[in-house]
C-alpha cells in the first residue's frame, strides 16, 4: 500500500498519512486555499514515504530498496498501518543478502573456465 505526506515550509507542518495520490492531492491543495491563498510556498515536499514516515527520495539507493521490500512484508499482515515492523525488517535484509549471495554465485560460476 503507498503511503503519501504532504509538508509545508512555511508553516512547519506535515499532514496526516494520505493514502492515494487524489487525497493527497486535495490534502495540499486544501492547505494552500486556507493558508497561502492558493499560493505555492517555497520548498515545499510532498512525496512517497515508508512505515516510517521516511521519504523514499531522501533515502539512498540500498536502503530504499530494503524500506520498500520491508513495507511489501509488512503489508501482508496490516495493509493500512504505519511504524516500524522489527521482522519485516529483518526478511527484507535477509532477501537482500541472499539475493546478493545468489548473483555473486551465479557470476563466480559463470566466469569459471
Amino acid at each position: 500500500m503507498r503511503r503519501y505526506l504532504y509538508r509545508c515550509p512555511v508553516c512547519r507542518t506535515t499532514s496526516p498519512v494520505c493514502w492515494t495520490r487524489a487525497e493527497l492531492k486535495a490534502e495540499s491543495d486544501g492547505h494552500r486555499a486556507a493558508l497561502h491563498g492558493r499560493h505555492y510556498p517555497d520548498g515545499e515536499n510532498t512525496g512517497e514515504v515508508d512505515r516510517r514516515g521516511r521519504w523514499y527520495a531522501e533515502l539512498g539507493l540500498i536502503t530504499a530498496i530494503q524500506a520498500r521490500i520491508a513495507d511489501a512484508y509488512a503489508d501482508l499482515t496490516d495493509p493500512d498501518g504505519m511504524g516500524r515492523r522489527l521482522w519485516a525488517d529483518a526478511l527484507s535484509w535477509l532477501t537482500l543478502t541472499a539475493t546478493a549471495a545468489a548473483a555473486l554465485w551465479c557470476t563466480t560460476t559463470a566466469l569459471q573456465p
